[in-house]
């Protein structure tokens, strides 16, 4: 009995002394530069924010960018300085100008980094805006634990888009705000007002990107994806009382160049990556700013200069593909908050059929 006491402390000891907290050793890596810049003609859109980088076990609260100078330099003109709204972030009291060429200047402690020149390209447009029936494809566990194939059936909003030679290049943001309405039962007396409220809908995927196709020689962007929307509203709200009530889409579009474009689609490769054999090799994706101080301290980001239009829809999808699209371009922009409801009247901005 004895023995068999102290083989079970021998074997106890030998269990808890081969657990062990594994940290692999990780090179320390000097704190880098961090450029997050994004400017436009709308004056609301102009900023660039300034970080450091963080080795991956420290814990001290990011190191906040504080005394840098940031300018706008125009080429054979301007320079435009920007003002610091806080630690890191600056604004600009002016936008830059389609086809005249820029470059920013951070003067950061000791060091100044520039960024190469870019040239405003012109405003862009688009042709035109349709829909698309289409059948989504995913993936989703059952309750066995095997994947199973969804077919979903959805409208793809698309545009058609002109390319030249001083545009080529596009990246669109969308945001499609749902409407919906929910009628209280009435009780004893007059019925109660009814609700009118909208959700938005965002696509946090990849960078909708699009230029020419290789090896094509032709002159627009055709039946390029945007958004996709399911026919069924209801799978979008909280409440199967709330109705949906169409959509009114928020399409962002912006000129970019093919710097630009190339270096949104290295981080859409990166991030879209999922660890077969025939994925993209993880690297450093390099942008178009360096240390002239320095030059062998690395930047992180892009400059990126880009111009703007915004264009706004409403949509009434219907519930399937035989249904008729309701679709017509609007000309009012007002602010839309994110979410929210309005009880007995319609908001402001709230579109129907007609």
């Amino acid at each position: 009995m004895q023995k068999r006491i102290i083989y079970m402390v021998l074997f106890a000891l030998l269990s808890v002394s081969c657990e062990e907290y594994y940290k692999p050793e990780l090179e320390v890596v000097p704190a880098m530069l961090v450029v997050e810049s994004h400017l436009t003609n709308d004056p609301g859109q102009n900023f660039v924010r300034l970080s450091m980088t963080q080795d991956f076990y420290n814990t001290v609260q990011e190191e906040e960018i504080t005394g840098a100078k940031v300018d706008l330099v125009e080429l054979g003109g301007q320079i435009m300085s920007g003002l610091e709204n806080s630690p890191g972030y600056f604004t600009f009291p002016s936008t830059p100008v389609p086809g005249r060429q820029y470059k920013i200047q951070i003067t950061y402690q000791n060091d100044v980094f520039i960024s190469d020149l870019v040239t405003m390209p012109p405003i862009p447009t688009i042709d035109s805006l349709y829909t698309v029936h289409r059948i989504e494809k995913s993936f989703r566990t059952n309750s066995s634990g095997i994947p199973e194939l969804i077919e979903t059936p959805v409208r793809e909003i698309c545009i058609d888009a002109p390319l030249s030679f001083q545009l080529g290049y596009y990246r669109f943001n969308s945001r499609a705000i749902l409407q919906w309405i929910y009628s209280p039962a009435p009780s004893n007396g007059p019925p109660p007002p009814s609700w009118y409220g909208w959700l938005s809908v965002y696509d946090r995927g990849l960078f909708n990107l699009a230029g020419p196709k290789e090896y094509s020689i032709s002159n627009k962007v055709r039946q390029h994806p945007v958004v996709s929307l399911d026919y069924n509203g209801k799978v979008y709200l909280d409440s199967t009382a709330q109705s949906p009530s169409g959509w009114i889409l928020i399409l962002d579009e912006y000129g970019i160049s093919k710097e630009s474009y190339d270096f949104h689609e290295k981080l859409n490769q990166q991030f879209s990556a999922e660890g077969s054999l025939f994925d993209p090799v993880l690297t450093q994706v390099y942008g178009n700013i360096k240390c002239t101080t320095s030059p062998e301290k690395i930047v992180l980001g892009f400059f990126d200069l880009n111009s703007y239009r915004q264009y706004r829809y409403y949509l009434s999808l219907g519930t399937g593909p035989d249904d008729q699209v309701i679709q017509r371009r609007l000309n009012s922009y007002p602010g839309i908050p994110d979410k929210g409801y309005q009880i007995g009247i319609r908001p402001s901005f709230w579109e129907t059929n007609y």
